[in-house]
């Protein structure tokens, strides 16, 4: 069955799962009885006065067995239950914050966020409940993750997004250092990194890391894993480090790395800071122009459908959008259809690295010709159009000067969005229910 790509939310993509009080370790794992067959009302946890239900947990437990293709069997699922309860508390912890500081989300937004993920995942528009319901899953789990993370992600817009600036020296010193590197061996590298915040969750965390390698080593995607449980900023890329230099990571790891092969995953390797798990994906001697070093600046365009159209509107916008993916022969053009039929999103230019693409984004930005409009592709909003209008090889692989700064800006909102996350827990009361 196809692994679903669950939650790669916008600007690439804040993903945030801090630890919580890991006292939860032992909790699942010391019920006496058979996961699946626990009381629906038992209570799992309370954070500040709100429960996570028994039922929630099971729920969501087995929604992150389909997603990350784990194995379903009762005890498999006992053991990643520790894992997903820390990360429901967190979630409702996001949420309690976001109703205080009134931050909604709205239902076409959750609606767009599961087109997106059915879209990425290669299935048909409203096929991501039947994946559901054959795993047992009900819809509920996944919509509130949703709605969780969307929240999570205004909220820290709003809050931190504001104060974080990147000056011309910072970005001039680190094209300096990515210059630097120039023609050294290359690892293309993933990471799963799990903090240890107190010498007492030592044994806990290491716990932890060993059960998700053994998850990865029987068949789990460590993408979807990274997505779930890593607390480094690459955990919303599927925990992509991308192509990286020996000199550009701890000792530690670049030890590690110096003896696998490509394909081959880590066992757990302790830092100063905590436990990483490797994926080596491929090595390269030096810069070689690989496609991912390039970088793609596109233009997009809805044609719009109101909820709960006619049929007869949806496909008039349907063939509009086929006429104007037709009749436009470049990114200025499609912007001035895109006007004249009333569509939507069609103002500004992205530029994007090919290595951040989505599946489905690679599909027409890497193969169309510049300026040759995708087909149109169902949304909830509409009819979508993608239209590369740049693809530019930098110098050794190294990005421009926009793309670092958008970059370094993400990386220090994910930094303080972390920090944020962290402050919140302390104060929350939560009360773990063996």
């Amino acid at each position: 069955m196809r692994n679903l790509i669950f939650l790669r939310l916008a600007t690439r993509n804040l993903r945030l799962i801090p630890i919580t009080a890991l006292a939860i370790m032992g909790y699942v794992t010391a019920a006496n009885v058979a996961y699946g067959q626990q009381d629906v009302v038992r209570i799992a946890a309370i954070v500040n006065d709100e429960i996570i239900s028994g039922f929630d947990l099971e729920n969501r437990v087995r929604l992150v067995a389909t997603s990350t293709n784990s194995s379903k069997s009762p005890a498999a699922l006992r053991r990643l239950a520790p894992q997903v309860l820390r990360q429901m508390i967190d979630e409702r912890i996001q949420l309690q914050e976001a109703k205080k500081l009134n931050v909604r989300v709205s239902s076409r937004e959750i609606n767009g966020t599961i087109a997106n993920l059915e879209r990425q995942s290669g299935l048909r528009p409203g096929q991501i409940w039947t994946v559901l319901r054959s795993n047992n899953v009900d819809r509920s789990a996944l919509e509130y993750q949703i709605r969780a993370k969307i929240s999570w992600l205004k909220l820290v817009n709003r809050r931190i997004r504001r104060q974080i600036s990147v000056g011309q020296e910072e970005i001039n010193e680190e094209i300096a250092r990515l210059k630097s590197l120039q023609g050294k061996p290359r690892l293309q590298v993933q990471e799963i990194f799990l903090s240890v915040d107190s010498p007492d969750l030592e044994q806990q965390i290491r716990q932890t890391a060993d059960r998700l390698v053994s998850q990865i080593l029987n068949g789990a995607n460590f993408d979807a894993l990274a997505r779930e449980f890593s607390q480094s900023t690459t955990a919303g890329r599927g925990g992509r480090l991308g192509w990286i230099t020996d000199s550009e990571i701890d000792q530690e790891l670049a030890t590690a790395l110096s003896v696998m092969q490509p394909g081959q995953v880590s066992r757990p390797i302790r830092t100063l800071t905590g436990y990483y798990i490797l994926f080596l994906a491929n090595r390269r001697a030096g810069n070689s122009g690989n496609v991912n070093d390039l970088s793609v600046k596109y233009r997009q365009m809805t044609a719009p459908v109101t909820s709960g159209a006619p049929q007869s509107e949806i496909e008039a916008q349907r063939q509009l959008a086929i006429k104007v993916a037709s009749n436009a022969n470049s990114c200025d053009e499609l912007l001035q259809q895109a006007r004249q039929v009333g569509a939507r999103d069609m103002e500004a230019i992205y530029e994007v690295a090919v290595a951040d693409l989505t599946p489905w984004q690679r599909k027409y930005l890497l193969s169309n010709d510049i300026g040759q409009a995708s087909p149109p592709t169902r949304t909830p909003n509409g009819f979508l159009i993608i239209m590369p209008c740049e693809r530019t090889q930098q110098a050794a692989g190294i990005p421009s000067a926009k793309a670092l700064e958008e970059r370094m800006t993400r990386e220090r909102l994910e930094l303080m969005a972390q920090k944020y996350m962290r402050d919140l827990r302390r104060s929350a009361y939560i009360d773990l229910r063996q």
